[in-house]
This record gives C-alpha cells, sequence and structure tokens, in this order.
C-alpha cells in the first residue's frame, strides 16, 4: 500500500457532512471531514446575514494587514527546495480585536517562471476541516508545473490545525485517541451505549481543558477571514484561491465576505452550503454506500474474492464479517493492537475514495479474514493520521470546527438518536445509515455553541469562480456542486464524469486543462462543460 502524497492526503483530508467526522467516537469519524454553512468573520452570524467587506480595512484590524513577517526556510520535513515559512498574527474574535491575537503558520514558495509572467498567489487548501495546508502546499502533486511556473504558492494551516495554535484534545494522548477512534460505530447493547456516550463527553471535556482559550473562535468565518489577511500580508490587491472538498466551502464563505477581493477561485469536491448537517450526513451515506456495493461487485469478478462470487451475497458478506470484528477483533502485526468494529469499517471507508486502491482492499480484507487484520489496521490509522503511535491534532480540530460550524441539533442525546435518528437514517442508508446517526452526538455535549446556520452563499459582485464536481463522489456528491454554481452569482460549473472524490490533478488533462486555463488566463469554461473519464 504506497499511495501517492497527494493520493494519501486526498484519503484523509475528505469533505463535507459529519458522516465518519464529529462522531460520538472515532467510530463516525472515518469518512468525513468537512463543516458549515458560511458566516460573519466574527464569531457568530449565518452565510445570508454576512456583509460583503469592500475594500476598507477597519482601523482596529490595520495593525495585522500591515505586518511584515519573518519568512525563514521551513522546518518541515517536507519541504523543498525554495520553501519559507513564516507566522502570521490574527485576531482571535474579529468582531473584538481587542481580546487578543492567535497565529497562522503560512508557507510560500515562489513562482519557477520568469518574473514578467508571474500572477500572483495562489492559496491552497486541502480540506478537511482539519486538514494540514502547510504539508499540502508543499506536495509537487497539488498543481500542474504551469500554475506552479507563474504562481507563488501559498499554504497555510488555518487557526486552530497544524501548526496555527493547535486545538489539543485527545491528540497528544494515543491511548485515549485509540480509544475514540475504536468506538463501536452501532452500539447495540447498554453497554456499548455507555461507552459512545463517555467518549463522545471525553474528547469535548479534553478540548475545553486544553484548548479553551481559542475553541470558540476555529469555526470556518474566522478561517476565511485570516485568508484576507494573509491575502493583505503577501500584498495581493486580489485572491487567487484553489480549495478542495471542505476547503471550498472556506472559499465560498470568503467570497460571501469579500467578493470585491475575490480574485480566480477553483473549488473543487464543492460544498453546498444550504444543505443541514442531517442532509449532507444522508447524502454521504447514500455515495459510500454505492461505492461499497461497486466494490463488492467487482471483487466478486477477481479470483480469491474474500466476499465470494455472487453479487447478490458480497454486500451482506463484507458488512457482516466487519460487525464480527466487534466481538472478534483481528490480531494485527502492530504490537498488542487489533482491528475491531470500528477501525476495520474506517479502512473500507476509507479506500472507498480511489477505486485504483480496491485490490489493496481485496488482499486486506483477505488477509483479515485469515487472521492478519494488520493492512486494514494501516488504512485505518492513515485516516486517522497516527504514524508511530502519535496523532496529529486533524480530529481534534476536525470536530472542533465541526461542532461550531454545523452540528445535527435533532441529535442532542443518546436516547433521541435512537428513537428517532436512527429509523428515520436506516429508512434512507441501511448499511450506514445507523452509524450516521450517531455521528453528531459529540458535538451535543461540546462546550462552545453553533455559531453558523445553514444559508446560501451569492457573493453579489464577486469574479468569476469555477466550481468543479465530480458525477460520482461519495463525499461531496455532484448535486453538491450544481447547488453552490447556481447559488453564487458568477459561479461556473465543470463536471468531470469519473469516481472518486475531487477531479484537478487527479489524472484528467480535460480537468487540467480547464482549471490551469482559468486560473492563467481568467478563461470560465462554456457552462454545460463536461470532461469524461478518458479524454
Amino acid at each position: 500500500m504506497n499511495p501517492s502524497p497527494t493520493t494519501r492526503r486526498a484519503l484523509a483530508l475528505t469533505a463535507a457532512g459529519a458522516l465518519l467526522t464529529t462522531g460520538c467516537g472515532g467510530s463516525t469519524h472515518a469518512t468525513q471531514k468537512a463543516s458549515a454553512p458560511g458566516g460573519r468573520g466574527s464569531s457568530t452570524g449565518s452565510a445570508a446575514s454576512a456583509r460583503a467587506a469592500g475594500d476598507a480595512i477597519p482601523a482596529d484590524l490595520k495593525r495585522f494587514y500591515d505586518q511584515k513577517p519573518n519568512w525563514k526556510p521551513c522546518v518541515t520535513d517536507t519541504s523543498g527546495p525554495g520553501w519559507t515559512c513564516a507566522k502570521v498574527d490574527v485576531p482571535l474574535d474579529y468582531s473584538d480585536p481587542a481580546k487578543g491575537s492567535t497565529y497562522v503558520m503560512v508557507t510560500r514558495r515562489a513562482a519557477t517562471g520568469p518574473a514578467n509572467q508571474r500572477v500572483g498567489s495562489l492559496l491552497l487548501n486541502p480540506g478537511g476541516p482539519g486538514g494540514a495546508g502547510i504539508e499540502y502546499a508543499q506536495d509537487p502533486e497539488v498543481v500542474t508545473k504551469n500554475i506552479s511556473a507563474h504562481y507563488d504558492l501559498v499554504g497555510f494551516d488555518p487557526r486552530g490545525v497544524g501548526q496555527s495554535d493547535p486545538v489539543r484534545c485527545l491528540s497528544d494522548d494515543p491511548k485515549a485517541m485509540d480509544a475514540f477512534v475504536a468506538t463501536d460505530p452501532m452500539p447495540r447493547t447498554e453497554a456499548q451505549v455507555a461507552e459512545v456516550v463517555k467518549q463522545a463527553k471525553t474528547i469535548g471535556a479534553a478540548c475545553q481543558d486544553k484548548s479553551g482559550r481559542i475553541l470558540p473562535y476555529v469555526g470556518t468565518p474566522n478561517a476565511a477571514r485570516d485568508m484576507d489577511v494573509i491575502r493583505g500580508v503577501l500584498g495581493d490587491d486580489k485572491l487567487h484561491y484553489l480549495g478542495k472538498s471542505y476547503g471550498t466551502y472556506l472559499g465560498a464563505v470568503y467570497a460571501g465576505l469579500f467578493p470585491q477581493r475575490t480574485g480566480r477561485l477553483v473549488l473543487d469536491g464543492a460544498i453546498d452550503p444550504t444543505l443541514s448537517a442531517k442532509q449532507m450526513n444522508i447524502a454521504q451515506a447514500q455515495g459510500f454506500e454505492k461505492l461499497i456495493r461497486e466494490f463488492a461487485t467487482d471483487c466478486t469478478t477477481k479470483p480469491k474474492c474474500p466476499l465470494g462470487t455472487d453479487p447478490n451475497k458480497a454486500v451482506g458478506k463484507l458488512m457482516s464479517y466487519l460487525q464480527s470484528l466487534q466481538d472478534h477483533p483481528a490480531s494485527t502485526r502492530d504490537g498488542d493492537r487489533t482491528v475491531n468494529y470500528a477501525l476495520g469499517l474506517t479502512a473500507v471507508l476509507q479506500v472507498m475514495y480511489v477505486p485504483q486502491y480496491w485490490s489493496d482492499l481485496r488482499e486486506a480484507l483477505s488477509a483479515a479474514m485469515a487472521g492478519d487484520g494488520s493492512r486494514l489496521l494501516q488504512w485505518a490509522d492513515l485516516y486517522n493520521d497516527r504514524t508511530n503511535g502519535v496523532y496529529d491534532n486533524q480530529t481534534d480540530a476536525n470536530i472542533a470546527i465541526n461542532c461550531l460550524d454545523r452540528p445535527d441539533p435533532d441529535a442532542r442525546s443518546a436516547q433521541q438518536i435512537q428513537d428517532k435518528e436512527i429509523p428515520d437514517y436506516k429508512s434512507q442508508a441501511p448499511l450506514l445509515g445507523e452509524m450516521l446517526a450517531w455521528a453528531d452526538l459529540s458535538c451535543a455535549t461540546w462546550p462552545t455553541k453553533p455559531q453558523t446556520t445553514p444559508a446560501p452563499i451569492t457573493a453579489p459582485g464577486s469574479a468569476p469562480i469555477l466550481v468543479v464536481g465530480t458525477k460520482d463522489d461519495p463525499a461531496t456528491p455532484y448535486p453538491w456542486a450544481q447547488g453552490l454554481a447556481k447559488q453564487l452569482q458568477n459561479g461556473h460549473l465543470l463536471t468531470f464524469t469519473g469516481s472518486g472524490h475531487t477531479a484537478y490533478t487527479r489524472g484528467s488533462q480535460c480537468i487540467d486543462n480547464a482549471v490551469d486555463a482559468y486560473l492563467l488566463q481568467g478563461t470560465v469554461p462554456a457552462n454545460g462543460i463536461t470532461c469524461d473519464v478518458n479524454p
């Protein structure tokens, strides 16, 4: 299992809704990573009420825009030649800058082409929420060589993430995080339900204890305002931006707040900000169920398929095996660690993003059924960002941001989930619905109240914004891209007919050419343009 750096990020930094993200435990963390619809740049508000900022910089924010960061060679392992890093100070609370400041870490590399052909800076975001943008930006596969020749590439860890005043909950206690991500995704007994409730409360209490100062201010509207400070610090009049998955929501919120400062925005794997958490959860569950069925059917056509040869029974065999891991975990070669239901399901869902790795999943399942779950554990650890026994803070930040951006108001207690949510979810998503019903329990007891509500983002007066949607994207379903492109007054939709999560630099020359033409010349693809899988 050797996915490329970009593929690893695509796998680990998925997108919207609450599918397997803000879960009651790690059980609901496996496939989501995105968040809520937009809002004010302060700590509260909604996209509908967000006021365009225009060109004026408020006097109490001017010192942040006028700062001169100390750019130095990066100390990150992934940084190559030419990358520098700096800390940029930003207000803790944009509605009251006197409360103090926090910071975001930023990296940049100058355009590799002639200076007279430079377009400007291109800010990059990989998704999440919780995705570390510094490592992402430094990956040479993120953009084409043509783009890196004409743009200074700029990455940043959003506030609360990675190197940017990181939220800490359980990530600095590997044993506690191991327990969290291994929580039963579909509890059956009273003891299992009690453990789910315990884990949901544990992570919220840990966040408040360790990160109470920044916790109320890590929502997406504040992160979008941070992007405008970065733009100002870099000396650009307009923000040029490539955001994937949750990064599309972050970019759309920016456009709603600062339409006059919006340059060339590419929003790939888009999120529809009008959707509720429940609507997004169900859409994601249905998308992943579709791919699971396709995987199982495809498996039956291959030699030595661990799911048998009957496509009508393969899905049932897969789900029954995963459920059996709760009582009979698979052993691994990693010390005394085992693969239970939560970790096994996380591994399966992780691989659904990229069909080219389905063969590896078949082999991993075969090995696990024969008693060795090591390869399934590798895939689960990849998603959970567990390396050599250490977690980064992606899960902590993901839940902290999602609970501000998009909690489900109907998931207020375990009893309410059991009585109301589970039947509703299962009726629409029979394989994954029950798991999704538990997905927002952490937010029910979160120490900070939610700050945004679903609402359209229109960004009147913005430059053209390019929205990219993939027809068979399980994490950000294609209708979401259609919805966002329609809401934006100057939105333009580019469609990829393939499968997988996001489209740019994922193998389609047609998509890459269209995005590059937009970023380099400002050329908007004709309305309704579609790129086929094999152009």
